[in-house]
């Protein structure tokens, strides 16, 4: 290879590596779009448990989109 081909292949590989990053920085950099529910925990564990005890826990929800959160049904599991 003459050394002129290496540089341009030297530059097609860079702009190459340079548009697969910042690709890739924009993707992560988007806003959430709409309502994004996040629970810091998805489980308690009461451990060993008395007959008749009355159990309470509150689990946090967060809600980091952009939009309100509306949970409209809930399950225990």
């Amino acid at each position: 290879m003459t050394d002129r081909l290496k540089k341009r292949a030297c530059l097609i590989v860079s702009l190459l590596f340079v548009y697969l990053f910042f690709g890739a920085v924009t993707a992560l950099a988007q806003s959430t779009v709409g309502p994004m529910m996040v629970m810091e925990e998805k489980s308690f564990d009461f451990k060993e448990v008395k007959e008749g005890d009355v159990l309470k826990h509150a689990f946090r929800v967060l809600n980091k989109g952009d939009q309100n959160l509306e949970i409209k049904k809930v399950q225990p599991g």
